[in-house]
């Protein structure tokens, strides 16, 4: 990730543990004849998160002993110094970090932030005039981190924040917006999911379901799922959380689970420990499903998992990747039935710390049926495995192994996604965003064939920070030569825009890039989620359903959803 700013960020909204990528560690010299201590930034990040800013302090010394050149180091150390209220130290430690890089606007605006808490007003302004001037930082920051409580009353400070103005044309390519709905305030992460579940108000348009797992609704955190017209934007109904419960956190479609026609919705609410099924319709609350234990996680991800029973009512599979039962953390997931909720089949990660069903997926068809698993922590090198079963099997019919550079694998994206290699059989999608292909969170996908696990794709994002992997990668086939295509999101992407966001499709025939979509927005992360909604405005192009749930278009972190068109005939 490029920016301590943006890292703080990612570790508030989605968890330290799936966006850290373990990085190539620096070797300290060490001290009298005590062996050599082993450190890196990601650790100082983790330690500095897990409370100890002066342990992380210590650590991060060392390394820019080492690496004086290492501006991550420096911001880091300033961060921590800042926590931990040497505010004179964070000032010299961020004037180190800009001395390597005068221009970088993420480094003036958290050095103002210190200048803030030392009183030194004009100081903090003149360095915020800076960073807003150079177009290229997310500003709507300012509402949310306390450094720049005491600025908040002067003149100097509504000027900096941006109007709904500058979020418009947000595209640095030519790109037809068929539809923008925005979330409504600070801190709602609007868009955190959004997919596809058919045709709910019989226009002849798919239709989405999303979420707001953040959204105050009656008390904090309670979270918010929506589904809307995708012809016409019109909010078709809501179902909200209870404070604290965070629904919305996993969101997927169920599949016609009551046999009305209409692809119902399933939504997990993992502080609460619950899951529930709503009717696509009307968002009646068709079953609600309880973990074994409170602490599981138990609905951080969710899906639909067709009609694996072949009783005619579509089946759906719940994660709980902090359960206990095959060791601390070991994971599990579980299909239940759609007719009556009973549970089918439990799936049990290897040894503690596996994070087994942290993402889930599913396909039944007359054939066959896949169910898909990720494991971020498992394989020998704790960097994540996905396990892809058959029907109602305990036993992987294949595994889908993490690489060298791999980190996470399977920690937020799985996917059966469509034939993509023409053999009749739908192929399986498998995301490590914080791969460190090319340096820390470049992000990798693979696509393995359904019919025998053999790895057909491997695409890798274009460099360091830029989170590649976003989404389940299903698009459909936009240039209708008979493979399944895929769409990739790189939510971090920062050449247009600090964060702004990409969107990539790739032929699924062979891994070509077809084109892009690139935010120019600093802090819009375009691409925080993206998959295929099908031909929305019927002039026979494929349409794409993508997310931007840390836009600040109406606050820091309070999203927007689009729809475009792939422009692709």
């Amino acid at each position: 990730m490029q920016g301590l700013s943006s890292l703080d960020g990612c570790v508030c909204g989605i968890g330290l543990s799936t966006l850290l990528a373990l990085g190539a560690p620096a070797a300290l010299p060490a001290q009298s004849s005590a062996p050599a201590v082993v450190a890196s930034v990601p650790a100082a990040m983790a330690q500095m998160y897990g409370g100890d800013a002066a342990g992380a302090a210590r650590m991060l010394e060392g390394i820019t002993t080492a690496e004086p050149r290492n501006v991550g180091a420096w911001r880091l150390l300033a961060l921590c110094y800042r926590k931990s209220g040497e505010l004179d130290r964070a000032q010299a430690a961020y004037g180190r970090a800009m001395a390597l890089d005068p221009r970088s606007p993420a480094t003036m605006f958290d050095l103002a932030g210190v200048y803030a808490l030392q009183g030194s007003t004009d100081s903090a302004f003149a360095l915020l005039a800076r960073v807003k001037s150079s177009r290229n930082y997310d500003m709507t920051q300012l509402e949310v981190d306390s450094a720049y409580t005491s600025l908040r009353s002067d003149a100097r400070y509504a000027p900096l924040l941006p109007t709904r103005a500058d979020f418009a044309n947000p595209f640095v390519e030519k790109v037809k917006v068929l539809l923008e709905i925005d979330g409504d305030s600070t801190g709602d992460q609007f868009g955190w999911i959004a997919r596809d579940i058919g045709d709910v108000d019989h226009d002849g348009a798919h239709d989405f379901v999303t979420s707001a797992p953040t959204k105050n609704v009656g008390g904090e955190n309670a979270g918010r799922v929506s589904v809307y017209s995708s012809r016409t934007g019109k909010l078709l109904w809501n179902a909200d959380g209870r404070p604290g419960e965070q629904l919305g956190t996993g969101v997927e479609s169920a599949g016609d689970v009551d046999g009305d026609g209409v692809q119902d919705v399933i939504a997990g609410a993992p502080y609460s420990g619950r899951a529930y099924v709503y009717s696509g319709k009307d968002g009646h609350t068709l079953f609600t499903l309880r973990a074994e234990n409170d602490s599981d996680a138990f609905g951080q991800h969710v899906s639909s998992a067709g009609d694996v029973d072949h009783d005619g009512h579509a089946d759906f599979l719940v994660g709980a990747p902090s359960n206990k039962a095959g060791g601390r953390g070991a994971g599990r997931a579980y299909l239940y039935s759609g007719k009556d909720g009973h549970l089918l089949l439990t799936l049990t990660g290897g040894r503690a710390g596996d994070a087994f069903g942290s993402t889930v997926a599913g396909y039944s068809d007359s054939a066959r049926t896949f169910l898909v698993v990720g494991a971020p922590g498992a394989g020998g090198g704790k960097t994540g495995r996905t396990y892809v079963y058959d029907g109602l099997s305990e036993k992987p019919r294949f595994i889908i192994e993490s690489d060298s550079t791999g980190r996470a694998l399977g920690a937020m994206f799985v996917s059966v996604m469509g034939d993509v290699n023409g053999d009749g059989v739908p192929d399986i999608y498998a995301s490590d965003f914080t791969n460190g292909a090319k340096g820390l969170s470049t992000g990798r996908i693979f696509v393995h064939s359904g019919r025998d696990g053999k790895r057909l794709l491997t695409l890798t994002g274009e460099g360091a920070g830029e989170g590649f992997g976003i989404g389940p990668g299903r698009a459909g086939d936009v240039d209708h030569d008979g493979h399944a295509d895929l769409v990739v999101g790189s939510w971090q992407y920062s050449t247009a825009a600090t964060s702004g966001g990409r969107v990539y499709l790739y032929s699924g025939r062979d891994g070509r890039l077809i084109r892009s979509f690139t935010d120019r927005i600093p802090g819009d992360t375009f691409g925080f989620d993206a998959v295929g909604i099908g031909d929305v405005d019927g002039d026979g192009t494929v349409d794409f359903l993508v997310t931007a749930a840390w836009s600040g278009v109406h606050g820091n972190h309070s999203g927007r959803i689009f729809i475009v068109s792939s422009g692709v005939k």
